[in-house]
């Protein structure tokens, strides 16, 4: 059987206490609070490389002083922006040994060759 229990001879804790702040007017802003709204959060997207693609992308980085993500979003702009780029890099998967195709079969209506 459990022994009775007894009121502890330890105050409670005590919680830190800070005043609420007034509630701002619409409209002005928070001192310290921070203007830019939240960046969105990125998707995260893996990418298997062979080893000589791996070491391609790193040296470039490098040279570039940059980091090898940043140089795959770069990459991805251009080939949003560049109509030549994309079809190229279309025809040079097509070509591949290991074509496989992986979009709709109206993609050509969508993304019509340069």
């Amino acid at each position: 059987m459990s022994p009775a229990q007894r009121p502890s001879t330890v105050p409670g804790p005590k919680r830190a206490v800070t005043p609420a702040l007034a509630p701002a007017e619409p409209g002005s802003p928070v001192a310290g609070a921070p203007q830019r709204p939240r960046p969105e959060k990125p998707f995260r997207f893996t990418l298997d490389l062979d080893r000589a693609h791996h070491q391609f992308l790193k040296d470039y980085a490098l040279r570039a002083e940059t980091g090898a993500s940043k140089v795959m979003r770069a990459l991805l702009d251009e080939l949003r922006d560049d109509p030549e780029l994309a079809g190229r890099v279309r025809d040079r998967i097509w070509r591949a040994p290991d074509r496989r195709p992986l979009v709709p079969q109206n993609a050509e209506e969508r993304y019509p060759r340069g």
